[in-house]
Formats: structure tokens, sequence, C-alpha cells
């Protein structure tokens, strides 16, 4: 791992904080010394992920990213206890089932597009107050795979709405830019979660693994390591950037 000094003190809040990426990237945090507000709607899950991890500081809260007065209290709670908020980091997210637009139902579509979307929305529009206020402001949002392109099997909601988090993304990059804060994304392909454990068969796995030129499915800390290196220094002139990590299967 990758050390940057320059995030210990720093101030990181990590959504969907309870499990898969999103508790990856907490302790990849942690570990450079920053102090890391797990957000999820799940605390007991949050709290779990917490008690791993020694020698940081931590707070756990728990919040409905799709809920805009659980967002604006919990960014406030966190801004409160640690004196600011420097790096967002967006990682609550997901679906519910695999299926066509034909199968899909309405409401499925609604869950999942709420979810990932209006979510990451809700949290960056909240924490842009407190980022202004830092020196190295940076908003990191996790997209996918299907938001850039077709790939296998996967919701078209989710799909859609993964696409639309790294448009808004990059208005984030144009509008915040002149403030001194930086918006990009990474696109993750299907990742060893336990989300995605849960949804595949091993077969299935094994199949999209056998598409990648590097012959595996990245785990959950692959994505960490970049988004950490995302919220250092060495990025500062990133800016609007859709990171494709996948392993080489799609190259845009």
């Amino acid at each position: 791992m990758a050390i940057y000094p320059e995030l210990k003190g720093r101030v990181a809040v990590v959504t969907g904080a309870a499990q898969g990426i999103g508790a990856s990237t907490a302790r990849e945090f942690a570990q450079q010394g920053t102090a890391v507000a797990l957000l999820d709607i799940d605390e007991a899950g949050a709290k779990k992920v917490a008690a791993d991890i020694s020698g940081a500081r931590l707070m756990c809260v728990r919040t409905d990213v799709t809920d805009d007065q659980s967002v604006t209290d919990a960014l406030a709670r966190v801004a409160g206890e640690f004196g600011g908020i420097d790096i967002l980091v967006n990682s609550a997210g997901g679906y519910g089932k695999l299926t066509g637009v034909e199968e899909l139902p309405v409401d499925d579509w609604d869950r999942t597009v709420t979810l990932n979307l209006r979510g990451t929305f809700l949290m960056c529009k909240r924490a842009i107050p407190y980022l202004k206020k830092s020196k190295a402001g940076r908003i990191i949002n996790v997209s996918s795979i299907s938001g850039r392109t077709l790939f296998g099997s996967t919701s078209p909601a989710y799909a859609a709405s993964k696409a639309g988090v790294i448009q808004l993304t990059r208005f984030l990059a144009i509008e915040l830019g002149p403030s001194g804060i930086t918006s990009n994304s990474i696109a993750p392909i299907t990742t060893l979660t336990p989300r995605v454990k849960a949804l595949r068969t091993e077969a299935n796995i094994q199949q999209i693994a056998s598409q990648i030129p590097l012959r595996r499915l990245p785990d959950p800390e692959d994505h960490a390591n970049a988004m950490v290196f995302l919220a250092s220094d060495a990025a500062a002139y990133l800016n609007g950037v859709s990171l494709d990590i996948n392993g080489g299967r799609i190259l845009m």
C-alpha cells in the first residue's frame, strides 16, 4: 500500500462503509492516518468494521443516503466531531436483481435509481459547504463498468444510475473546480464483495474472470487503493476523471 503523508489528519466521509468497497476504503484511509466517518444505514455493520480498525480517529453514523435530512444531520455530526470534512467517498449503492427492462418491476427501478443517483447527489450537495472550507477538498464517487459500457448481465436501473453518477461527477468537476475541489469517479468491474457473491454463482464469477486480461475479479482493496490515491496530493490535478478499474477488460 502506498503511503500519502498529507492524508494524515484530514477527514474522510465514506458512505456504504458497512461492507464491500466502502468498508475497505474506510480501512485504507484509516491506515493513512485520516480521520474516518463510516456512514451506513446499517450502523451495526459500520461499527463492526470500525471495531477491526485500530489507531485511527473513527466515528460511525447511521445514515440513509436517500433521505435529505438524514444526510444533512450526518454531515453536521461529522464536521462537529472532527472539525470539518476534506474528503467525500460515495460508495453506497447496489441493485436488487439481475433482470431485463421488460421484467424489471417499476418499484425496483425507483429504489435502485434513488439509492445510486439520488443518494450520491444528496451527499455531494450537502457536503459542498464543508468541502469549500478545506484546503484539499475531494469528491470521489463510485460508479461502475455498467455505467461506462454494457458488460455482461446487470440491472438496467443500475447501469443507468451509474452512468448518471459519472455525468454528475463531471458536472461537479466544472462547478467546484474554481473552489479548489476535485471531483472524480471510479468505474469498477464486478468485484468480489459479499453482495456480488450473493447475487452470482461461482460459475458466473469464473466466466466473468475468464474475460479479464488479468484473469481475476478485483477485491474491494483494489478500488480502495485507487480512491486513496485520488484523495492524495499526487492526484491534485485530476478532475472530472472516471478511472476504469477493470483489469483491462474494457479499454476506453
